[in-house]
C-alpha cells in the first residue's frame, strides 16, 4: 500500500513538474538548461565543502601537535619521531577508509571517474545520492591524510551523484538524466581547476563521450555557475602558479616532438604500473579493512623523502613550472608518483588519477626542460614551459581525451603561444598511447572488472550477444547495375534511405549509390553533358562496407561509427545479400538488451 502511495506521489511529481512546463512554454531542452544551472551551483557546493574537508583533515593530521617539536609543519622534517608520524598519518587514513568502506560502502569501490561513466552507459545515469557523502568523508580522509590520489576523481563523482539524485526527483528520461549527470561531473571538475571550457570538454569527451548539440548548452551552464561560485568563494587563481610562455623559435618545435614521444612512454609507463600494483593487492589475502593501510604505510614512506607524492599539494607541480625544483627531485618524482598513485587507489583507498597524470606530465616536462636548457644554454629556454606542456600531453597519453587536455591547459595559461607546443606534443602522445595500450585509463578499468565498456561508453559484453542474424531486415531499396540515371534518380526519390545498394543480374552486390554520387554526377562538368547514357555502374561506389550473417552487433556498431550511412548490407556465407541492418534498429536492440540485463541484476536474478 505503501509502494502504491509513494508510486502515485511521483507520478504526481512527474505530471506537475511537466503540467509546469507546458504553462509557463518551456520545451524539455530548455527545462534541462536551467536544471544544467542548479547543478552547477550544487556541485560547485559540492566541490568547496571537499575541498574545505581535505584542507580540514590535512591542517589536523599534519599541522595539529607540531607545537610539541617547536614546528610548523610535519612534513618535511628531519627529526626521526616526526618521521614516523609521518610514516603512520597515510596508514591511519587508510585505516579509516577501510573501515568506512567495509561498513558503509559495500559494492563501491574503485576510481570515481570510471564509475561515473559506467552509470551513463549502463545504468541510465543513476547514481546514489549517498556516494557524494561517502565520497566526501572518505576521500577527504585519504587524501587529506597523505593518500597519493587525486581530488578529481572525487569530485566528479560527487557531482554526478548530486545531479543523479536531483534529475531523478524530476523524473527525467534516461538520455536527459545522463546528461545531467555529465552537468554534474563538468561542474565538479570546472570548480576544482577554475576551467570551465576545460570542466564542459571533459565531460562530454570522457564521461558521455559525445559531442551531441543538445549536450553541450546544460553542461556549459553548469560550469559556469560552478566556477562563479568556486571562484567567489576559493579565489580566481588556477591550482597551478603557470609561468608566461614565450616559444623562443620554431625550431623549439623539434623538442616538443621529443616530449610528445617521451610523454607517450610516460603515459604507458603510469598506466601498466597503476593497473600491475592494483591486480597485486587483489592478489593479496589481507582483509579490505586493512590493505587501505599498508598502502598508506608504503605512501607513508614514500612521503618522508618526497612529500610532494601527498595527493592534497600542488607545490612539486608549481615547483617544476617555475623551474626551481632540482633534477633529482623531479626525476624521483616522475617514477614514484605513479606508483604511490598506485598504492592508493589500488589498495582500496581514495581518489582519481586525472590530477596525478597532470603531476607526472609536469615532472616530466620540467624534467625534460632542464636538459635542454643544459645542452643548448644559448637558446635561453625556459625548462618551466616544457613542465606546463608536458602536463597536458601526459594527460592526454593516458586517458586519451587530447581536447579535453589542450583545452584545460590553454584555457589555465590564457596564452596563444602555447597552442602549437600543446597541439603538437598532444597528438604525438596520445599516438604513442595508442599504439601500445589497448585502451584509455578508464576503459581498461572497466575491461578489468569484466564490464567491457568501450571507448564510445558502450557495453562491449552486450555488443558481443546480438548476432546480426537475430536482427536482419528485408525491407530495403536496390539498383539494379544496369539502370540509367533517371531510373536510378527515381528509385533514390521514393526510397526512405539515403544511400542503396547496387546488384548485378547475379544478384550480388556490387557497389552502392547515395545522394552524394548524385549531386557529384549531376555536378561534374565531364558527366553532366551526358546524363542519359550513364547506367549506374558508371557512377557508383565500387567500396562498400557490410556484415555477414555470422558476426555481432559489435562489428556493426564500429563501422556505423566510421560512416554516415543509415544500413549495412548482411551477406551470407556465399556471400550473397541476406538482407540489411539498420542502425536505428541496432540502437533499439542494444538499449532493449542492456535494460533487461541492469533489471536482471537489481532484482538478484544474476
Amino acid at each position: 500500500m505503501k509502494k502504491l502511495k509513494s508510486s502515485n506521489n511521483n507520478q504526481s511529481k512527474k505530471k506537475s513538474f511537466q503540467n509546469f512546463l507546458e504553462k509557463i512554454k518551456l520545451s524539455q531542452d530548455n527545462s534541462l538548461i536551467i536544471l544544467g544551472g542548479i547543478v552547477g551551483i550544487l556541485g560547485g557546493i559540492g566541490a568547496i565543502i571537499f575541498h574545505e574537508a581535505i584542507h580540514f583533515i590535512e591542517e589536523l593530521f599534519f599541522n595539529k601537535g607540531t607545537s610539541f617539536f617547536d614546528m610548523e609543519t610535519f612534513i618535511g622534517s628531519d627529526d626521526w619521531q616526526v618521521r614516523i608520524i609521518l610514516i603512520c598519518i597515510p596508514a591511519i587514513g587508510g585505516l579509516l577508509v577501510g573501515l568506512i568502506s567495509h561498513y558503509f560502502e559495500k559494492g563501491e569501490e574503485g576510481e570515481g571517474i570510471p564509475n561515473v561513466i559506467d552509470a551513463i552507459a549502463s545504468k541510465d545515469g543513476i547514481i546514489k545520492g549517498s556516494i557524494a557523502v561517502k565520497k566526501i568523508i572518505g576521500s577527504a580522509l585519504s587524501i587529506g591524510t597523505g593518500g597519493a590520489g587525486g581530488k578529481e576523481g572525487p569530485i566528479v563523482q560527487i557531482g554526478a551523484s548530486i545531479a543523479s539524485s536531483f534529475g531523478r526527483l524530476f523524473h527525467l528520461t534516461p538520455d536527459r538524466l545522463r546528461i545531467l549527470v555529465g552537468c554534474g561531473g563538468a561542474a565538479g571538475l570546472a570548480a576544482a581547476f577554475n576551467a570551465p571550457l576545460g570542466g564542459a570538454l571533459f565531460a562530454m569527451e570522457i564521461l558521455l563521450r559525445t559531442f551531441r548539440a543538445k549536450t553541450f548548452s546544460p553542461i556549459i551552464i553548469s560550469t559556469v555557475f560552478a566556477t562563479a561560485l568556486s571562484r567567489s568563494y576559493l579565489g580566481n587563481e588556477t591550482s597551478f602558479s603557470l609561468p608566461s610562455y614565450e616559444l623562443i623559435s620554431n625550431y623549439e618545435l623539434i623538442f616538443y616532438v621529443i616530449l610528445g614521444l617521451l610523454s607517450g612512454l610516460v603515459a604507458i609507463y603510469f598506466v601498466k604500473v597503476f593497473y600491475y600494483i592494483e591486480e597485486f593487492w587483489t592478489k593479496i589475502k589481507v582483509s579490505k579493512i586493512f590493505k587501505p593501510a599498508i598502502g598508506g604505510l608504503v605512501v607513508g614512506v614514500i612521503g618522508i623523502f618526497l612529500p610532494g607524492v601527498y595527493g592534497f599539494s600542488y607545490d612539486s607541480v608549481n615547483l617544476a613550472l617555475s623551474n626551481s625544483e632540482t633534477f633529482i627531485m623531479l626525476l624521483a618524482l616522475l617514477f614514484l608518483k605513479p606508483v604511490a598513485t598506485a598504492m592508493t587507489i589500488g589498495s582500496g583507498g581514495n581518489g582519481g588519477t586525472f590530477a596525478p597524470s597532470i603531476f607526472t606530465g609536469a615532472m616530466l616536462g620540467g624534467l625534460f626542460g632542464q636538459i635542454i636548457n643544459y645542452m643548448f644554454p644559448e637558446l635561453g629556454i625556459m625548462p618551466g614551459s616544457y613542465a606546463l606542456v608536458g602536463m597536458a600531453a601526459v594527460v592526454a597519453g593516458t586517458t586519451h581525451a587530447s581536447l579535453t587536455a589542450l583545452i584545460m591547459i590553454f584555457e589555465m595559461t590564457n596564452d596563444y603561444e602555447v597552442i602549437l607546443p600543446l597541439m603538437l606534443t598532444i597528438i604525438i602522445a596520445t599516438t604513442v598511447s595508442k599504439v601500445v595500450l589497448k585502451g584509455d585509463l578508464y576503459s581498461l578499468n572497466f575491461l578489468r572488472r569484466g564490464k567491457e565498456i568501450d571507448i564510445y561508453g558502450r557495453k562491449t559484453s552486450v555488443l558481443k550477444k546480438i548476432e546480426i542474424s537475430t536482427i536482419v531486415e528485408d525491407d530495403y531499396d536496390f539498383i539494379l547495375d544496369n539502370f540509367t540515371f533517371k531510373k536510378t534518380l527515381d528509385v533514390i526519390r521514393k526510397s526512405h534511405y539515403n544511400l542503396l545498394l547496387v546488384k548485378d543480374i547475379k544478384d550480388n552486390i556490387v557497389g552502392e549509390i547515395s545522394f552524394e554520387n548524385i549531386r557529384d554526377t549531376l555536378l561534374d562538368d565531364e558527366t553532366k553533358h551526358i546524363q542519359q547514357f550513364l547506367i549506374a555502374r558508371d557512377f557508383m561506389t565500387k567500396k562498400i562496407q557490410f556484415v555477414n550473417i555470422d558476426d555481432t552487433a559489435e562489428k556493426a556498431f564500429n563501422l556505423f561509427e566510421g560512416g554516415e550511412f543509415d544500413f549495412l548490407p548482411v551477406l551470407n556465407k556465399e556471400g550473397k545479400l541476406e538482407g540489411i541492418v539498420s542502425r536505428t534498429n541496432l540502437l533499439r536492440k542494444y538499449q532493449k538488451e542492456v535494460f533487461i540485463q541492469q533489471s536482471t541484476v537489481e532484482l538478484g536474478m544474476d
